[in-house]
């Protein structure tokens, strides 16, 4: 009965990563260009590349391998294949973490940790390069969960290899292995370079420099933050996100598999002594997670093995077969909820189960292509990778990248120019912007999208020529847009 069960939480897993690609609009576009670039150059761009603000500047990419992978997967399978590729992906760190630690009698503790976890990764399963960091923690997991594998042990340096240039969160792979050695020597082991874990932990570390930006590139995650001069919902702390309308199944999700794990420490408390990696790793999740909401994740597969070990340990080994039948039974009732995505309404989420790709901003990209409309343009950031990606003829103002452009440009330029209408004079003057390109539903996100849209509306220098569900275009008032103008003019009446 314990197979039936971790196989339904498989299964709603993999359902409920099967849905809208609702990242259409993010990095996903930009990704693919970076990956077919670095396919056919054979180089790593290590600057900005897309925008004429500032296609100089240093821009270390420290997921250019996710990059090409994601590229070659969009090339053979296309958008919807990735949807699926993306639910393996997810699906397959899940199970490593929860097969990390397991016993013929922790059927019940496996469901119930299992549904936390889910109820909190259903809010990261986009198709982006972090799906790939997902898969190896789960696995570094596993590994050092059943470390009397030695021959597993000597799989991770490669596996760091991977992830060291496949996503920024790599940082993660040292961290978790220099808590598990800890713990070896703790249990009376001798500290000797001899010792085949500590050559591996060794391997690991010095892999992070086999990058295409070297030291800078295995550094990375220490220093990225420091020019990032925007606020960027993900990277809000769980406790700051009250203002913004988010699902609150992940968030509480996640109090619960907190409070959850601290009280299993408290009842399996006389092993503490041989559960400081479980200690160790959990409090480095919890941080993450606390941090920013999009490290939730980490802390969801972190906690599956900690508190199968902790409550099993502890005694708690219900055996009760009504318990494990109502389990399934239950796991079987909410698979319909998500096929027919009941579940994604109820928990606050805009998607569908399913291959749906929107088309977010394709008609906005084809009107400017059927009128021969050219920029500079300016965008707002959360249309920087979309206009890449669909317009590569033109280059971007800014993209959703904040680590790719100067703080200083940032704040006092492309801030400034939302919030300040002589502001937006000088600048668009300056960069001689001819078009307005703009994802106006950023307004429920940022003062300065508002203040921006209404400025610009009651701006006789610019003419409104194309609105939808997403994008807003803005033409300037020139001769050589009179034609277009004259068109297609909407009379703007933004408040």
């Amino acid at each position: 009965m314990r197979g039936i069960l971790f196989i339904l939480l498989f299964i709603l897993f993999f359902l409920f990563s099967v849905h809208t690609l609702t990242d259409i609009n993010q990095d996903i576009g930009l990704h693919f260009v970076l990956g077919k670039k670095i396919l056919k150059e054979g180089l790593v761009p290590q600057t900005n590349l897309f925008s004429y603000t500032a296609p100089d500047f240093p821009t270390p990419n420290h997921h250019w391998l996710g990059e090409v992978f994601l590229y070659l997967g969009s090339l053979f399978y296309g958008l919807k294949g990735l949807i699926v590729f993306k639910a393996f992906m997810l699906s397959g760190a899940f199970i490593f973490a929860m097969l990390a630690f397991t016993k013929k009698d922790a059927g019940i503790l496996g469901f119930l940790a299992g549904l936390i976890s889910i109820s909190i990764l259903i809010d990261r399963t986009y198709v982006r390069p972090e799906m790939f960091s997902f898969l190896f923690l789960g696995w570094y997991l596993f590994v050092l969960y059943r470390q009397k594998s030695e021959k597993l042990l000597f799989t991770l340096p490669f596996i760091q290899l991977l992830w060291v240039n496949t996503h920024i969160y790599f940082f993660i792979g040292p961290v978790i292995y220099a808590i598990f050695l800890i713990q070896h020597y703790i249990n009376a082991k001798p500290v000797t370079l001899k010792n085949p874990i500590t050559l591996i932990g060794l391997a690991i570390v010095l892999v992070n420099f086999v990058n295409p930006a070297g030291w800078v590139g295995a550094l990375y995650p220490l220093f990225i933050f420091n020019n990032y001069a925007i606020p960027i919902l993900e990277n809000i702390s769980p406790f700051s996100l009250g203002a913004y309308n988010y699902p609150p199944l992940p968030l509480w999700a996640l109090a619960a598999g907190i409070s959850i794990s601290v009280v299993g420490f408290i009842v399996n408390r006389k092993n503490l002594k041989n559960n400081i990696f479980g200690l160790g790793i959990l409090a480095v999740g919890t941080a993450l997670a606390l941090l920013m909401v999009r490290n939730i994740p980490i802390f969801a597969l972190i906690m599956l093995p900690v508190n199968i070990k902790n409550f099993y340990e502890a005694g708690f080994r219900p055996r009760n077969k009504f318990a494990v039948f109502g389990a399934a039974i239950l796991l079987i009732i909410l698979i319909p909820y998500v096929l027919n995505s009941n579940i994604y309404k109820v928990s606050g989420y805009n998607r569908t189960f399913g291959l749906n790709t929107p088309a977010y901003g394709e008609k906005a990209i084809e009107f400017i292509k059927d009128n021969n409309l050219h920029g500079p343009i300016f965008n707002n950031i959360n249309a920087g990778s979309f206009l890449i990606w669909k317009l590569p003829g033109e280059r971007v103002f800014i993209d959703t990248r904040p680590e790719a452009y100067p703080s200083d440009f940032v704040k006092n330029e492309y801030i400034a120019m939302q919030k300040d209408a002589g502001v937006w004079q000088e600048y668009s003057e300056k960069y001689s912007i001819n078009l307005i390109f703009y994802a106006w539903r950023e307004t429920k996100y940022t003062s300065w999208a508002d203040m921006f849209l209404k400025n610009i509306s009651n701006n006789k220098n610019w003419a409104l020529v194309y609105l939808d569900d997403n994008i807003v275009i803005f033409l300037k008032n020139t001769p050589e847009n009179s034609t277009v103008i004259g068109k297609y003019l909407i009379k703007a009446n933004y408040k």
